[in-house]
């Protein structure tokens, strides 16, 4: 998994976007929870030229929306656990979007220590969100 997340994220390989898309379809084709894929910084995105939580799902199509874009260039991947654990918040709410007191649920590539889930998820609930659960590729 290691070699295909570096491929498709850090080589570019968007075609492994479909690698998962059916079991990704099958898990969130009932899903009545609103998703919302992970952001990833617009300059890490341009850099990139493209965001592999997004293109995942729509390699699966699955619906989402976006509503939090992430305020560092940093990535979690280059801090340690004490680190992740207290770094500043990583997340905003989107200009001019509004948090429906309803089901979320924040999708990701990898869980390592959950702080990006939980940053993104505090967010949302500071908001208004009734409830947001997650759901990774991968669980390190």
């Amino acid at each position: 998994m290691k070699d295909f997340l570096h491929q498709f994220k850090f080589l570019q390989d968007v075609a492994l976007a479909k690698v998962f898309r059916q079991e990704l379809y099958t898990r969130f084709k009932k899903e009545k929870a609103t998703i919302i894929p992970i952001p990833m910084h617009p300059l890490k995105q341009q850099e990139r030229t493209f965001s592999h939580t997004e293109e995942l799902l729509k390699a699966a199509h699955v619906p989402y929306i976006q509503l939090l874009e992430k305020t560092t260039t940093e990535t979690q991947s280059s801090k340690n656990r004490e680190q992740r654990i207290h770094s500043a918040p990583l997340f905003r709410l989107m200009t001019d979007v509004h948090v429906e007191h309803k089901d979320y649920l924040l999708f990701d590539d990898i869980k390592t220590t959950g702080t990006t889930l939980q940053h993104a998820a505090d967010v949302l609930k500071q908001a208004g969100a009734k409830n947001v659960q997650y759901f990774t590729l991968i669980e390190g």
